[in-house]
């Protein structure tokens, strides 16, 4: 077994040997390599601080190629949660082989070399975007893609062959209203652009918005928290790690948008001998010991949370970073049993403030923020089913919440009505 100072060295080594690949691009374009390196793309330090922060880790400051080993000896939620980064969340990044085969930095945007039919593009494609902006997040949205549950009843749709077509991502989705931009042909870099691809505002080219809809009293709210058609809401990821051979009552669930672990499970389910519970680390490519499971506690996307989210503006906040955690070791000793709240009793329940990409020209009606106790009453995040805590956000106040529903505003709506 290789000890923590080799395991590094290699894992400096595959890094360097990524950026040795890049060197023919490189020639002309260092600037963009300077770049690239600075971006959150590359240190993934957002996805990863964040959810450290969510366990319960304070001043986390990781990046993709800081991460510490995972624990050995666990006991807490907080022990396992760079296991579940390294070998879970983290399979999307610029160097992961399952987005990017070559290992060439470059190429994980500007196309695969790997078909000599491809040529390299100076802007990446919406494709490319979607290697890794698919499933729960933020991007297949765009296409009006919702990913289905993952037990195998809810494969669809058959074919007049009878067949199941081949899944995208390695998931099916239901196949909801798509962002009004997509029908018009913009792709993700039409207004993604720069370092950390940041988005261009909104006004940026509706300059000519007509003033009957858009008051003063709407000013402080984002222009997706009314004009989003729908925002996709997952709940409470139960996440199991098994370091046993179980595999059967895994048989209907192989599809856990995880296309290693379906390869492993399909194999394992037809072996006479089950094979060792493996799963790779996926920023050193090692086989580990334990398989990682996941499955859902609901999913929507009616419901809406308003929040008071970036730049003082009202948002739409998305549950993400809820945790369900259970763990067995190999001697099939259960040390972590669907483990959901710290040490000190706080729930590993996160919502964040988010600009779902389901824009369309028509607003929501008035009634579904100012009349909807879902959406307004606070207690269902804070106090009940939910609990969630808020990150980058604050609940609404409880004059905003009043004004929301004040004497004014039912005058304005009858007027509106009733012209």
């Amino acid at each position: 077994m290789l000890n923590r100072v080799d395991k590094m060295k290699i894992f400096t080594i595959l890094f360097l040997i990524t950026f040795a690949n890049a060197n023919s691009c490189i020639n002309c374009h260092k600037e963009k390599l300077i770049k690239c390196k600075s971006s959150k793309h590359f240190s993934m330090s957002g996805a990863i601080n964040i959810t450290r922060k969510a366990f319960g880790i304070k001043d986390s400051n990781f990046t993709l190629q800081t991460l510490p080993e995972a624990k050995i000896d666990i006991k807490e939620p907080k022990d396992i949660v760079d296991d579940i980064l390294r070998r879970k969340c983290l399979r999307c990044h610029l160097t992961s082989k399952e987005v990017n085969p070559t290992q060439n930095l470059c190429l994980a945007c500007h196309n695969n070399h790997t078909n000599k039919s491809d040529a390299l593009k100076a802007k990446p494609t919406q494709n490319k975007c979607l290697n890794c902006h698919k499933g729960e997040y933020i991007g297949s949205d765009y296409l009006g893609r919702f990913p289905h549950d993952y037990d195998e009843s809810y494969r669809s749709p058959i074919g007049k062959n009878g067949e199941f077509p081949p899944s995208k991502d390695g998931i099916d989705y239901h196949y909801l209203q798509e962002d009004i931009h997509h029908k018009a042909g913009l792709n993700c870099i039409s207004c993604h652009k720069g370092k950390n691809w940041e988005s261009i505002s909104c006004l940026s080219c509706h300059k000519d918005i007509s003033p009957k809809n858009h008051k003063s009293y709407h000013k402080s709210i984002s222009c997706s928290a009314c004009h989003s058609s729908w925002i996709g809401s997952s709940y409470n990821l139960n996440l199991l790690r098994d370091d046993t051979p179980n595999y059967k009552q895994w048989s209907r669930l192989k599809k856990q948008f995880d296309p290693y672990l379906e390869k492993f499970l399909t194999k394992a389910l037809r072996a006479t001998t089950p094979p060792t519970p493996l799963m790779p680390d996926y920023l050193t490519n090692e086989l580990k010991l334990g398989i990682w499971y996941s499955g859902w506690r609901y999913r929507r996307w009616e419901n809406i949370w308003l929040v008071n989210g970036r730049d003082g503006k009202i948002e739409l906040a998305k549950p993400m970073y809820q945790y369900y955690i259970s763990y067995k070791n190999s001697n099939k000793e259960v040390i972590l049993n669907s483990i959901h709240n710290l040490k000190d009793g706080t729930p590993i329940e996160v919502f964040l403030p988010k600009s779902p990409h389901t824009i369309t020209k028509e607003a929501k009606s008035c009634e579904m923020c100012h009349e909807s106790d879902i959406t307004l009453n606070r207690d269902i995040i804070d106090k009940k089913s939910l609990r969630g805590r808020l990150f980058n956000a604050k609940i609404l106040k409880k004059e905003q919440i009043e004004r929301l529903q004040s004497k004014r505003y039912k005058s304005l709506r009858a007027k509106m009505l009733f012209e």
